[in-house]
């Protein structure tokens, strides 16, 4: 009797699961269709560009639809450049989707609350909220700590550089594309000659790192300046790695004076580097040793530089 009323029981549970999983499904399935639909309603609004914003009318009526006209307008805005960042606001505010991300943030834990943040990046918060969103900045949370950076950014532009200052730890190369792909939407007023002048090692590496994106070859005189002054060997590193990105000599007496205090896996790593970009073998044997230089030439003659340089 008891076997059949386990074997009872463990097919309750079974079917429970099922239905479970068939309704998640279904409820994405849902989601994705309307996300779909808000996407291209989104898109034929932007077009358009409707003289009146007041007149525009783009509803969601259930969690559901806001949900999904909210991954809708972080889609077009992570994809485009250019495009009224104004009127997708409307429409967001129009819905209240910046009070439902603020809500649904605050109770989400782990690679939710990231994502729910990441969201925020394309509806910011309103400025009294960004308190909270503050209050993430530090999250042992890696993911977390930079959808949340994301998010104060877009809603605080104004105050940028010293939110990046702020910060506790530093910001990784991938961080970094991330601030930039707000630069590139137009969300952050930010120049890159006071990051370079900076103290602030996070926002030295943001300013490097918009060099590196926009090709700004006007900044080879304050990256040599860098390289002279500066004590940290990371920084410097990115300096000499960010003149490289603009195609620019390295053979100054200066820096080559910062590469032979380098380790020699970090010389090497450079090499590389050098060889990938396109720098004659010429240039490299005036800044590397006999050695490096033989290992640049094997790159530099390989099959697939010589298709690059055909």
């Amino acid at each position: 009797m008891n076997s059949v009323i386990t074997i009872y029981c463990l097919t309750l549970c079974t079917l429970s699961i099922a239905l479970l999983r068939l309704s998640r499904r279904r409820r994405s399935s849902g989601r994705e269709i309307a996300r779909m639909q808000y996407s291209r309603q989104l898109t034929a609004l932007l077009l358009q560009e409707p003289d009146d914003i007041e007149k525009v009318a783009i509803r969601a009526h259930n969690a559901r639809e806001r949900m999904a006209l909210t991954e809708a307008i972080y889609t077009i805005m992570s994809h485009s450049y250019g495009c009224d960042i104004q009127l997708l606001r409307h429409v967001a505010e129009c819905n209240h989707l910046p009070q439902m991300l603020c809500r649904r943030t605050r109770w989400a834990r782990g690679a939710r609350r990231a994502r729910l943040l990441m969201l925020q990046s394309a509806i910011p918060a309103a400025e009294n909220a960004t308190e909270e969103l503050r209050r993430y900045l530090n999250s042992r949370d890696s993911d977390v700590r930079i959808s949340a950076l994301l998010a104060t950014l877009a809603a605080t532009p104004t105050m940028a550089i010293r939110t990046i200052s702020a910060l506790e730890y530093e910001l990784s190369p991938f961080d970094l594309a991330r601030i930039i792909s707000l630069l590139r939407r137009g969300l952050l007023p930010i120049a890159y000659e006071p990051l370079l002048a900076d103290g602030n090692n996070n926002l030295q590496m943001l300013g490097m790192a918009i060099v590196r994106s926009f090709g700004i070859e006007i900044a080879e005189k304050r990256l040599h300046q860098i390289i002279t002054s500066e004590r940290n060997p990371a920084i410097v590193s990115q300096a000499i790695y960010t003149l490289s990105s603009l195609g620019r000599p390295l053979g100054h007496t200066r820096i080559r004076e910062r590469l032979a205090a380098m380790p020699s896996s970090e010389r090497k790593a450079l090499c590389r580097h050098l060889s990938v970009e396109g720098y004659s073998l010429g240039a490299v044997r005036g800044i590397f040793t006999e050695q490096e230089s033989d290992y640049a030439e094997v790159l530099i003659n390989s099959y697939k530089r010589a298709l690059a340089r055909s």
